[in-house]
């Protein structure tokens, strides 16, 4: 046995088997034997044929092979593969398919596979085998198979810029291993459905069934159930099948390339035959993508919403070529072109063609990635399902023992064998009903339609039961639980003297400076049929500018690059007065002057204006969190470079001496506000640098030594349901967790918002960072990553009530800080050490706090720590315990607090710090920076701590998520959300929870139709046996009344009573069949139902008319009053289990509410009276009942139905509801000591942790309703006032020193 992918994400063993004659013919021999049933259950479990036909060999040896997926140790699926052999004959033949009339060396032709690195390997044989649409070779360097992989693993970005195209053998080659470029979407057609259907195990046992029934002449009940089959089976072969050729649809390849060969002649080909390693052109025209491919030349604005959920155009540009840097598709995620997305537009410069390089094709793309994932989801790990099955099992024993026992006392009273063997084979039809698999799908089926009404989808219907025992709930925050769009606010530019100016709201009011020049200049915005379409936030920050963003309409869209500056952005009063005046527009004729090209946007040099063309744009990366463009003004000389992005990474990339000394501390305060901001740079770069080197420079060479100009405030509201979602969330006791890229601090104020955290709350922002002394780097030795070694600092921020109950404000050095809200202040805290094993540990945290030096950049702590250096504050290292809040009252923030983390800091924490991951787990709620991977991984260490957990985001950067979350909901109607169970049409998270409470309906629902059809079994096995003693039963007509007029018609209407329309409560219902409550009711109503039978019949033995049942060879007639009783009382029965088993409030609606089952019920309880009391002849010879002749026991067995519904009742409400339910298996649940689930036993075990965590830095909370602007009611930083008001026809030349200077020397030339 050997490993496949060792340590990725889908590793799987491997073992090698050979066909052995001897095995398959003692197999076969078996088969027959056992009539085929053998072969049956070889069918179901594949790779136990396998074994029983083959014998194990080496993989080198294999003809097949056995792969072998482990779920987290849960879950085991296995794959049995063929191993085929690819010769060199097969190119060959390909090869004069192709070109008949040449003739080429076969020394020539090679097999081509690639493993990594570019390294294309040439061989002459090659054995393969084919799983999960994916294909692996026989590697001889590892002795092993490998999985064939395209050009994007372990590859450097200068490769791709070296290749010309491919000779036609190699393309030949390539397409043979790699196969046809087309995505697997597996097609079967109707017979191999329908003989995969019917020998499905449920129809195989109904088949089994249908056919005793008809032995046993019981025909009524039997065709009903055939054609129940027969409608069942072609309803889902429909379906199967349309499904398959709705996918199929999707992934259809029938369009063309053109393909560049070695010699650089262009040729169209079939796109289903493209091979990684081939450059093709794409057209002007646009396309959609059909394989994965890096662009080398040339721009391509992309419609990515199929992967992204994201309807903004993308702009790619061709990829850096870079010989040290390794290609990865994430980071070069703005120069790859993937599968599936559409290229709306290409922009290249003069003749100069847009050509991308092929690097994945088939199955191994993008969208490939995709399909697979929705053709082999991870087995969903519900414990409903499972005990379902163990429970089937009991009942199948239980049947077993009943059948041995009927078989045992039939034989002894000499019972013809015929009717022994059927008589004795129904017992197990009657304990395991064939309706019960139909039945557990109802309470399913009228959730997925009221969810329907509500307009949310549910492509995955077994994911409705598990939505009911959610417990945590992660939201992704802008989109989902913030509007999508966000609002211009205001801007704080920076003075000249390195100040901050006063915020201004009236961005028309900003002189032109290179801030506006930012604003109006960095952004992906682009002009498609005459609208302005780019990201929402780039869209709402230039219209606010007021600034014309110009195309040339007169030039082909293809062709815009052929000029310098293919967008101008022009001044808002030059464009209204060239309006006024405005003549035909001349023709525009590529020049390569400046004074031609002045002439050609409208400019002489003259004429002193302020509009700029875009010359280069590096598009926004999420790794990178900024963007930048270096334009030209066109009234001046020298290139700028502008660039913005999150104030963290700007911080990072502007000059120390550039940033006001309130960097962080103004930032601290508008992102407590929950304002999302963005920090902008500037650069002039050399005069020296002309347009060709520009075109040259590198994104790192560009974006760094920037000088800071100031901040943009963006608004992102709360949508209106928002908050009032989080309290009933909150109320029912379902954790929230808000999961998002944005900055830390914005977060935490949208949680405050929102309620995710609440205002009593203390949050405690977790940081890592690296160690900086010798006695740091012992306590991380165990956590050693490369050469880094890291610790982790907590910074506390106090609720507004943690504060109002704290101890007066301490004095810290003399000066007195308030503790109020908004009140921007430090307090740094000396904390013993704690003696908790926690805190001794390795990976102990560091408990003392040092302060950043402002004059360095690399020991300022950025904002994702919230601290900065408060001009009103002396803060000293060095407080003693007695300056610092050590009372009783100051810990009562541990009380109640949650932590919060950056995508950085959660990844050193999961990497390097598992002891204490857990309990920062167990009480965190904020999750900002993070990338949809670190999403994922979250939802899944949350799984582990035995979380319920559902996941909703508007399925932009959360596919992943969705994707492994027990239940994801999806905000987005795109492509993207085609792998998340549920989507919403509405795109709030009111959809949360509504799928909750139809998922709690549908499983209490569930649990309710198993427990009754399991009751219904046993109450029918009981009556069977005691009729059995006798040689009598119970008759066909009655047989069907209760199995067609009873039993089908109670569990149709049984799922159709909706879910509870009130506030969620916070118990869970229950998930486990296999537990005390529901296997208690099950038997204490089983003692019920045996009490009042057994009761029934021995009185009906001291009746004085009473006359036993004989049976002779030649009477078939079962009727007799033993019969009668039986029928009478488990009649009775039936109705009363299904008003016990039919719960209403706290889940669902109550049981009148259910019109059409309390109707039915009421129809056949009057039926059954009827039967009972005073039937008529006709009736009594239909269903073979023989009626008492005293009217007085008759009324008895009402009696008997009045005592078995008030008996049922009480045990149901009181013993198991109330008593084990509600007093015993909740309290529990409920009780950390006593509870499995691990998150219980942390919470538990962090309340006796008093000083964990170790608070490094101290804050009180801003209260965002004390003011709307930070500039007068709260205390107030540093700010210049400085006019911010200029004249647009008022231009002062004089702020840009050197702007003009070129501008007016050569004009001094010319004059």
């Amino acid at each position: 046995m050997a490993v496949l992918n060792q340590d990725q994400q889908d590793q799987m063993k491997i073992s090698g088997y050979r066909r052995s004659h001897l095995r398959l013919i003692l197999c076969w021999i078996c088969i027959c034997l056992t009539g085929g049933l053998l072969r049956l259950v070889l069918h179901w479990w594949r790779h136990w044929y396998l074994i029983a036909t083959c014998q194990p060999c080496p993989l080198e040896e294999a003809q097949q092979v056995l792969v072998e997926e482990d779920y987290q140790g849960k879950h085991k699926l296995y794959h049995v593969k063929p191993v085929q052999i690819i010769t060199i004959q097969h190119l060959k033949n390909l090869f004069y398919e192709k070109v008949p009339d040449e003739t080429i060396d076969d020394n020539k032709l090679q097999l081509s596979v690639h493993f990594s690195s570019a390294h294309f390997k040439s061989c002459r044989t090659l054995r393969t085998f084919r799983c999960k649409q994916l294909v692996y070779a026989w590697d001889s360097g590892i002795s092993n198979f490998n999985k064939i992989n395209g050009l994007d693993v372990n590859v450097p970005c200068s490769y791709f810029h070296q290749q010309r195209g491919l000779a036609l053998h190699e393309q030949l080659s390539r397409g043979i291993v790699f196969g046809v470029n087309e995505i697997t979407v597996p097609l079967k057609d109707v017979k191999t459905l329908l003989f995969l259907e019917v020998l499905n195990p449920f129809y195989v046992f109904q088949i089994f069934s249908v056919i005793l029934w008809f032995t046993y002449d019981y025909y009524y009940y039997a065709c009903v159930i055939m054609l129940m089959s027969i409608f069942g089976i072609t309803m889902s072969i429909i379906q199967t099948k349309k499904n398959q050729n709705v996918l199929h649809k999707t992934v259809l390849n029938t369009g063309h390339a053109l393909v560049v060969n070695a010699k650089g002649v262009p040729r169209e080909v079939l796109t289903s035959s493209l091979v990684p390693g081939d450059i093709i052109e794409i057209p002007t025209s646009g396309c959609t993508m059909q394989c994965d491919a890096v662009l080398l030349s040339g721009n391509c604005i992309m419609d990515e919403s199929m992967l992204t959920g994201e309807s903004v155009p993308v702009t790619k540009t061709p990829l850096p070529m870079k010989r040290d840097v390794i290609f990865d598709k994430k980071e070069h995620v703005r120069h790859t072109l993937f599968c599936g997305t559409k290229v709306i537009q290409t922009r290249y410069i003069g003749s100069k063609k847009v050509l991308a390089f092929v690097i994945n094709t088939g199955n191994v793309t993008a969208k490939g990635g995709l399909i697979r994932s929705i053709l082999y989801p991870p087995p969903v790990d519900y414990k409903f399902e499972q005990d379902s099955y163990k429970f089937i099992q009991c009942l199948a024993l239980i049947a077993f023992v009943g059948f041995i026992y009927t078989l045992v006392t039939k034989i002894l009273r000499g019972t013809d064998a015929t009717k022994l063997i059927v008589e004795s084979l129904d017992l197990i039809t009657i304990v395991v009903p064939p309706a019960l698999p139909a039945a557990m799908t109802v309470g399913r089926f009228y959730a997925q339609k009221r969810l329907k009404h509500n307009d949310i989808y549910c492509i995955s219907p077994r994911s409705i039961n598990v939505a009911g025992s959610i417990d945590c709930c992660c939201f992704d925050k802008t989109g989902t639980l913030t509007e999508d769009g966000m609002d211009m606010w205001g801007v704080v530019p920076k003075s000249s003297t390195n100040q901050f100016q006063i915020p201004l709201k009236d961005i028309g009011r900003l002189p032109y400076d290179h801030f506006l020049f930012g604003m109006v200049t960095c952004h992906s915005i682009t002009v498609m049929n005459g609208t302005m379409t780019g990201d929402p936030l780039d869209l709402k920050m230039f219209e606010s500018t007021g600034w014309i963003l110009e195309d040339f309409n007169n030039i082909p869209e293809n062709e815009k690059y052929g000029l310098i500056y293919p967008t101008i952005l022009r001044q808002p009063n030059r464009v209204n007065l060239g309006t006024e005046s405005k003549a035909a527009p001349a023709p525009v004729i590529r020049q390569s002057s400046v004074d031609d090209l002045l002439a050609n946007v409208g400019l002489s040099q003259s004429e002193m204006h302020f509009d700029h063309g875009i010359v280069r744009e590096f598009p926004f990366a999420s790794n990178l969190q900024r963007m930048a463009v270096i334009t030209r003004c066109l009234s001046a000389r020298g290139f700028n470079v502008y660039c913005k992005g999150s104030p963290e990474m700007i911080q990072q990339l502007c000059l120390p001496q550039t940033l006001p000394d309130d960097y962080t501390q103004q930032l601290s305060m508008f992102a407590k506000q929950g304002f999302r901001i963005i920090a902008l740079g500037f650069k002039a770069l050399s005069p020296k640098i002309n347009y060709t080197k520009v075109q040259r420079l590198s994104r790192d060479d560009v974006e760094h030594n920037l000088e800071f100009l100031g901040f943009v405030i963006m608004e992102n509201r709360l949508k209106a349901d928002t908050t009032a979602v989080i309290n009933s969330l909150n109320l029912a006791n379902i954790r929230t967790i808000m999961i998002t890229g944005d900055n830390i601090l914005t977060a935490m104020s949208v949680a405050r918002d929102c309620g995710i955290v609440s205002s009593s709350q203390a949050v405690v922002t977790v940081h890592a960072v690296p160690s900086s002394s010798p006695s740091d780097n012992k306590i991380d030795s165990n956590h050693q990553h490369q050469h880094t070694q890291y610790q982790l600092q907590y910074t506390l921020e106090l609720g507004s009530e943690t504060i109002n109950m704290a101890a007066p404000a301490p004095t810290l050095n003399g000066n007195k800080t308030c503790l109020g809200a908004g009140a921007a202040f430090v307090q740094h805290i000396e904390l013993s050490q704690s003696n908790n094993s926690l805190m001794n540990s390795c990976d102990s945290s560091c408990t003392t706090s040092v302060l950043p030096n402002s004059n360095s950049l690399t020991s300022v702590k950025t904002v994702d720590t919230w601290t900065h250096n408060d001009d009103n504050v002396d803060v000293e290292i060095g407080v003693t315990s007695s300056q610092s809040l050590n009372n009783q009252q100051h810990d009562c923030w541990r009380q109640n607090y949650t932590f919060a983390m950056d995508g950085n800091t959660w990844q050193i924490v999961h990497d390097r710090f598992p002891n204490q991951m857990a309990n920062i787990l167990t009480r965190g709620a904020i999750y900002a920076r993070m990338s949809p991977e670190q999403k994922q991984a979250l939802i899944v260490e949350l799984q582990n701590l035995d979380y319920y957990v559902a996941m909703c985001g508007d399925g932009a950067n959360d596919c992943g998520a969705l994707k492994v979350a027990h239940t994801g909901i999806s905000l987005s109607e795109t492509e993207s959300s085609i792998a998340s169970p549920f989507t919403s049409r509405k795109p709030t998270i009111a959809a949360v929870p509504m799928v909750i409470k139809e998922g709690r309906a549908a499983l209490v629902t569930s649990f309710g139709i198993f427990k009754y059809m399991a009751a219904y079994s046993l109450v029918q096995f009981i009556s069977v046996m005691i009729l059995y003693s006798i040689n009598s039963n119970l008759t066909d007509k009655q047989y069907l009344y209760i199995d067609l007029g009873l039993i089908s018609v109670f569990a149709f209407f049984f799922g159709k009573t909706e879910a509870y329309a009130g506030q969620l409560v916070s118990q869970v219902p229950l998930s486990s069949l296999i537990s005390a409550t529901p296997l208690a009711s099950l038997l204490l109503h089983l003692a019920a139902v045996i009490v009042f039978q057994v009761a029934g019949w021995l009185q009906l033995h001291q009746q004085t008319w009473f006359q036993p049942f004989v049976q002779t060879a030649d009477n078939e007639h079962l009727g007799c009053y033993e019969n009668y009783t039986m029928f009478a009382i488990s009649s009775f029965q039936y109705v009363i289990l299904a008003f016990v088993f039919s719960k209403g409030a706290p889940y669902r609606k109550p049981i009148w509410s259910n019109w059409p089952l309390c109707l039915t019920m009421a129809i056949n309880l009057a039926i059954i009276i009827y039967l009972v009391v005073y039937p008529s002849e006709w009736i009594s010879q239909f269903f073979q009942l023989v009626v008492p002749p005293e009217i007085s026991f008759r009324l008895v067995m009402l009696s008997y139905g009045v005592a078995a519904f008030i008996t049922h009742v009480l045990i149901e409400t009181f013993i198991i509801e109330y008593w084990l339910f509600q007093h015993c298996q909740v309290q529990r649940e409920k009780n950390p000591c006593t509870s499995t689930r691990k998150y219980m036993q942390l919470q538990y075990d962090m309340q006796s942790f008093d000083k964990w965590p170790p608070i490094t830095d101290a804050f009180g909370v801003h209260d965002s309703t004390s003011s709307d602007l930070p500039t007068t009611e709260m205390q107030q930083p540093t700010y210049v006032n400085l006019s911010a008001e200029q004249h647009p026809d008022a231009v002062q030349y004089g702020i840009f020193p050197g702007f003009f200077e070129n501008v007016t020397t050569q004009n001094a030339v010319n004059d």
